[in-house]
């Protein structure tokens, strides 16, 4: 028989490139080969992970699995092929075999023979491969194996987990989630071992019935989410006596939420009924579920009252309590102050009225608050500056007033402060530039007045900034661009999804682009927000924030200091802000010429400078600019406008009513009628012409964008 080392050279041999295990000679103690482990001088333990090795299956089967003192295995994410097939020689110590994140094919039938051929197996992950293309008759499941992962494949047939179901031996953990599974839930029969469970993310369709896990009695983790179920909740979830999580999430489930089935699950930690058509009042009843640590109710159809007794009496083990994009109303209970392990807070796009609790500042592990598009009103309380691990305080759309309270310099680990669309005034606070790991900053549609702070400059990681449609004056800071190439690492807002909505120019919308939280929202729930409803919005950028995070090499992204009283001169530093893609100055005092320096802002989608007084000609380095849209109109500028790059493809709107300017898309600079008269009438013409073309080209551009994103949300 072979030895350890006989057969791990020859697994090496067999590799379309063997200089890939280069420490892998016969010369040398197989013990000290790259991601060997020994016992008692055998190999017990072989890791390698991320190095394309391009090898089939077939020799992991003939070498590597017949090392007979081998007990764990992974080779994760290293381009390995072909068919999973059951080996002829598996070790019989082989306890754990990660394959993982590879390109192997197979049935769901071959991944039990293989489990069955190796009888000590105890542990079996496939997954992120594309096992399923084909059901034929099936092995048992080998009776040791307590865990199978076969998430993120191509299982697509109803009749491979009819099959997993009925011959569950000793599963403790099943996840198939990810998949293409179809047609409805079996019932599970001989479950008792089985502990954590996975579906989510599949096309699994139809009711779940009664008694469809009443067998399962030590399940503790069930996810159900993301698939297409209707009908109410389970009607005999008080059954899954041992459960700690439940996920129901993006589905069609709707009716009232079982509050008394679920308070006889007493372990019961987190439950997650997101996204889906729940309706009725939140029952005060809930405050059954005394273990409860994460309750996500968001994008449903509640209303009524939030319980005042929520935090009261024992559910006050809260750390997440999302009921967001709901239509909730009332008071914000002052009794949430009692869930002192409260991490994350979200009750926007609700129906809430009436002042800020200024108890809230007693929940000191508080990291995020958000509270965006309510008819919430008062001050922010100043007790919100105890708050010291708050990252995210995100309050626009609501009727707030007063100033920004000073103590907030107090909650030095902010990551994103949104405070638009409200009624606030004041000055903005110079102390904001000392909230150093600051990414977004949104002040817009107040009525903020003084000068923009310089001091914004020394946030280090600045990255989208909005001051818009307030009553600032001054000139523009050169200072912000303080920050550029210079950002700290590591700076980011965590984990949220968000949106960036652009419209078209309407005279109505003073401001028509939003940056919102909307990690819990559905996408058509937008159109409630009152801004919507007379703007435009055809221009959806989705983004995760995460994507805000910094290296040594990135600047800020947006800059908005539109429809203010800003004059002076462009600074040329915003020459250095490599990274912006948004910027807009318009509506505004601001003079002199566009910095040539700007044209080297390679990375620029949009750029308006409309409404200023700005003069000159428009420089030619603008020739390099790559923009999607564009707008230099109500100037004075003069001159032609460059024949090179994309300037001459925008719209006649996007450069009327300046003193001079000439050449495509207006009329030649060396003939035809100039007087105001003929301009205007040409420039009436080409505005006629060009506008169907131009909103054609972003009607189009918007849907490819919510394509991609929803095909997103399933890969």
């Amino acid at each position: 028989m072979a030895g350890d080392l006989d057969l791990l050279i020859s697994f090496k041999n067999s590799l379309a490139n063997p200089s890939l295990l280069s420490d892998w000679n016969s010369g040398q103690v197989v013990c000290e080969f790259q991601g060997v482990t020994c016992k008692n001088g055998h190999v017990s333990s072989l890791m390698i992970r991320g190095l394309s090795l391009g090898v089939d299956f077939s020799s992991v089967s003939a070498h590597i699995l017949s090392l007979q003192n081998l007990e764990t295995l992974t080779l994760h994410s290293i381009n390995l092929t072909g068919f999973i097939s059951a080996p002829t020689n598996c070790t019989g110590r082989l306890k754990e075999l990660d394959i993982s994140s590879n390109s192997l094919r197979g049935s769901v039938s071959d991944a039990a023979s293989l489990a069955d051929s190796c009888h000590s197996l105890e542990m079996l992950n496939l997954s992120h491969n594309s096992i399923g293309q084909a059901f034929y008759s099936f092995s048992p499941v080998q009776p040791r194996l307590k865990m199978l992962d076969l998430s993120y494949n191509k299982i697509a047939i109803n009749g491979d987990i009819q099959w997993l179901f009925s011959n569950l031996g000793s599963l403790q953990h099943l996840n198939l989630s990810n998949n293409n599974i179809q047609g409805t839930v079996p019932h599970i029969t001989n479950c008792t071992s089985l502990q954590h469970l996975d579906l989510s993310t599949n096309q699994l369709s139809g009711s779940i019935p009664a008694g469809t896990f009443s067998g399962c009695l030590n399940l503790t983790y069930l996810n159900l989410s993301s698939n297409h179920f209707t009908g109410n909740a389970p009607a005999d979830i008080e059954t899954w006596s041992a459960l700690v999580t439940l996920s129901l999430s993006n589905n069609n489930f709707s009716g009232q939420i079982p509050i008394s089935a679920l308070a006889a699950l007493p372990g019961l930690r987190l439950l997650d009924l997101a996204f889906n058509n729940f309706n009725g009042t939140l029952q005060k009843s809930i405050i059954k579920l005394t273990s409860l640590e994460i309750l996500d109710l968001g994008a449903n159809q509640f209303s009524g009252l939030i319980p005042h007794t929520l935090c009261t009496y024992g559910i006050s083990s809260l750390k997440l309590l999302y009921l967001q994009d709901n239509y909730f109303t009332g008071l914000i209970p002052d009794s949430i102050s009692n869930c002192t392990n409260l991490v994350s807070l979200d009750l926007s796009l609700n129906l809430l009225s009436g002042s800020i609790p200024s108890s809230l500042g007693s929940l000191t592990k508080l990291k995020d608050l958000i509270l965006w598009q309510n008819n919430l009103n008062g001050e922010i309380p100043s007790e919100l500056s105890s708050l010291g691990l708050l990252r995210n305080l995100l309050l626009d759309y609501n009727n707030l007033t007063g100033t920004i309270p000073d103590g907030l310099v107090n909650c030095t680990n902010l990551n994103w402060i949104s405070l638009a669309s409200n009624q606030l005034t004041g000055l903005i606070p110079i102390w904001l530039g000392k909230v150093e790991n600051l990414v977004i900053l949104i002040l817009k549609n107040n009525s903020f007045t003084g000068s923009i702070p310089a001091e914004l400059g020394n946030c280090k990681g600045l990255a989208y900034l909005d001051l818009s449609n307030n009553q600032l004056n001054g000139s523009i800071p050169p200072a912000l661009a303080k920050q550029s190439g210079k950002i700290v690492g590591g700076l980011l807002v965590d984990g949220w999804l968000a949106v960036r909505l652009g419209g078209s120019m309407n005279t109505q919308c003073q401001h028509t682009h939003n940056f919102l939280e909307f990690d819990g929202i559905r996408y058509d729930d937008l159109m409630r927000m009152p801004s919507t409803r007379y703007c435009n919005f055809m221009r959806p950028y989705m983004c995760g924030t995460g994507s805000f995070q910094k290296n040594s090499m990135t600047s800020m992204v947006n800059l908005d200091l539109s429809y203010n009283q800003l004059n002076g001169h462009i600074p040329t530093e915003i020459s250095t802000m490599q990274s912006l893609r948004f910027l807009n100055l318009e509506h505004n005092h601001l003079s002199g010429q566009l910095p040539q320096e700007l044209g080297g802002l390679t990375h620029l989608l949009e750029f308006y400078v409309s409404h200023n007084m700005l003069e000159g000609s428009i420089p030619s380095s603008f020739s390099g600019l790559s923009v999607s849209d564009l707008d230099l109109s109500n100037n004075r500028l003069s001159g032609p406008i460059p024949e090179l790059g994309s300037l001459a493809t925008f719209p006649a709107y996007a450069f009327e009513n300046n003193l001079g300017l000439c050449g495509l898309p207006l009329p030649p600079c060396n003939g035809g009628s100039t007087s105001k008269g003929g301009v205007s009438e040409q420039l009436s013409t080409n505005y006629k012409s060009s506008q169907g073309w131009w909103i054609a080209l972003w009607l189009l551009f918007s849907i490819f964008f919510i394509i991609g994103f929803v095909i997103g949300q399933f890969i």
